[in-house]
């Protein structure tokens, strides 16, 4: 169908030719002349024919040839090389890092990671072997300990034998001669209390020579003038005219709560402010105000000597609670000869707050909580286990010296519960009447 085609086409392209050779030959005599025969010419156009049909084939044959070599086998083996190059490369690369004789290869590098593995889940079972080893070790060796501790503690001294090392066995003592300590610190406190007292009832009974001698009116005056040249404070809301109170002094009477609960202690009663604002911080607590005094003339009379009466018994009812209030205050008073400053200023107090001759409420601050609070205390009692059982005596006898200071407490509460009770006994009790009066 190709060659048909072609031959076709060849026919066409010889067309024109025969028509120009037509157009220029000549007619009659002249045709025979210049053109050939009719068979000469046939010829000649069958012959170029083929010969065009000829070129073509061989044109389509050449086309063919690059076709098939070039397109198609070369492309075909170019890629089929490229194919067997990369099948190799994959299959002999891969082979050789999967697997190699010479021992760098991937799979004995798993055997190398699969060994060291190994090896360390049998060394990590050596340690938790030895780790427990240990630990059992560790728990018989607490309990042997325990075991000693406790039986120190059965063989330990009693309360009375027993002195608290951190304070007691202080070295710096103001006069070791005389017996410092907290005992001795306490009977003080104790007379300073009675003292305190003592010094307050002439007030309270409008003796002679006490500013309530002439009457409540004279009393205020007194007062109010020591109100302006001792206590008032405009700093603090306190109104005056002339204010001269000198800092010492100044407003400090009525602060009780930052005299028994600050972090000062020690109160030094030697000093004429801190004596002063003791004595009055206590005055303006309980009783400021005081009756006028009772005429002589009026104590011949029934009702002169009952208001005497009754005033007597309110004064021993307000001693009562001046014993309470001047035993707080007095426990405050120093005394002892006893340093506390390291065991305090260890336990983070600020060095002025603590006192070199302490009192009887600072050394039950210091033993009970400030000597617990220093680091270096838990640090002792686990290097030094014979610690414990003095530790514990220690803390025995804190804790019965305490347990006698609330029994004191207990007991002054009770006296003063005592005296509120029969004062409403008193204020109850009916007027006498005519008709229940006694017969003369």
């Amino acid at each position: 169908m190709l060659f048909d085609s072609v031959k076709k086409s060849s026919l066409l392209m010889a067309l024109p030719v025969m028509v120009f050779c037509a157009v220029m030959a000549p007619s009659g005599a002249a045709l025979a002349q210049t053109c050939e025969t009719t068979s000469d010419a046939d010829s000649d156009y069958s012959q170029l024919g083929s010969d065009i049909v000829d070129d073509l084939k061989d044109f389509m044959t050449q086309e063919e040839n690059f076709i098939t070599e070039l397109v198609t086998h070369r492309a075909k083996y170019e890629m089929l090389n490229r194919l067997y190059e990369f099948d190799y490369n994959i299959r002999v690369g891969l082979t050789n890092w999967w697997w190699n004789s010479s021992g760098d290869c991937f799979l004995c590098a798993l055997k190398h990671m699969t060994m060291q593995l190994s090896a360390d889940q049998v060394d990590q079972s050596r340690m938790l072997g030895s780790l427990i080893d240990a630990q059992l070790q560790n728990e018989f060796t607490t309990e042997i300990h325990e075991q000693e501790v406790e039986a120190q503690r059965r063989y330990q001294p009693n309360e009375s034998s027993c002195t608290v090392d951190s304070v007691a066995s202080n070295p710096v003592c103001l006069n070791p001669a005389s017996g410092c300590g907290g005992t001795k610190v306490q009977k003080m406190a104790r007379a300073l209390t009675r003292a305190m007292t003592e010094e307050s009832e002439p007030v309270r009974a409008n003796a002679v020579g006490s500013p309530s001698e002439r009457g409540t009116a004279v009393e205020t005056a007194w007062l109010w003038d020591e109100y302006i040249a001792k206590w008032c404070d405009p700093a603090v809301g306190d109104q005056g005219t002339g204010c001269l109170a000198p800092a010492a002094t100044a407003h400090k009477h009525t602060n009780i709560p930052n005299l028994l609960w600050g972090g000062k202690q020690t109160l030094d009663m030697s000093l004429p402010e801190t004596s002063e604002i003791v004595n009055t911080a206590e005055r303006y607590f309980i009783a400021l105000k005081q009756p006028n005094p009772i005429l002589l003339d009026v104590t011949e009379s029934m009702a002169g000597q009952e208001t005497m009466l009754d005033r007597r018994s309110n004064r021993a009812r307000v001693n009562t609670i001046y014993n309470v209030v001047g035993q707080l205050i007095a426990e405050r008073a120093p005394g002892s000869g006893i340093n506390t400053q390291d065991i305090r200023v260890a336990s983070g107090l600020p060095p002025g707050d603590a006192a070199t001759d302490a009192s009887y409420r600072e050394l039950q601050q210091a033993m009970s909580m400030d000597r617990h609070r220093d680091p270096q205390w838990v640090v002792r009692m686990v290097n030094e286990p014979e610690a414990v059982v003095k530790e514990q005596g220690s803390i025995n006898a804190i804790k019965m010296q305490q347990m006698n200071d609330i029994y004191k407490r207990w007991e002054e509460l009770l006296f003063m519960s005592a005296a509120q009770y029969a004062s409403a006994l008193d204020q109850g009790v009916a007027n006498d009447s005519d008709t229940a009066a006694p017969k003369r």
